[in-house]
């Protein structure tokens, strides 16, 4: 897990490396908008149906190798402000840019 979620001052960069297993990154509840992705590998992200250290979901998005997904959190009670992200093979290094908009 990346426990983002104490972040308060934007933009914030981050980089860690990622299996083939989900991982969980915690953001901050203030954070209206990620881009994510990888240099190395193509990358998929996800939230409905992931688990930490879990087997990728049946419904995900990829983000091709060299690429950076932006991704609007939204607004409301109903945010889930954990996101998931997975290596497309082996490891690969994940760069996030967290962002208050």
């Amino acid at each position: 897990m990346e426990d983002l979620s104490k972040i308060d001052t934007y933009p914030h960069f981050h980089n860690f490396t990622a299996n083939s297993n989900t991982t969980r990154i915690a953001l901050p509840s203030d954070c209206r908008k990620i881009s994510i992705g990888s240099e190395e590998k193509k990358l998929y992200v996800c939230r409905n149906g992931a688990t930490d250290d879990g087997a990728l979901p049946a419904h995900y998005q990829f983000i091709p190798k060299d690429n950076m997904l932006p991704i609007n959190m939204g607004v409301g009670k109903t945010v889930d402000f954990n996101i998931y992200v997975a290596s497309s093979s082996g490891s690969a290094k994940v760069h996030i840019i967290l962002m208050e908009e």
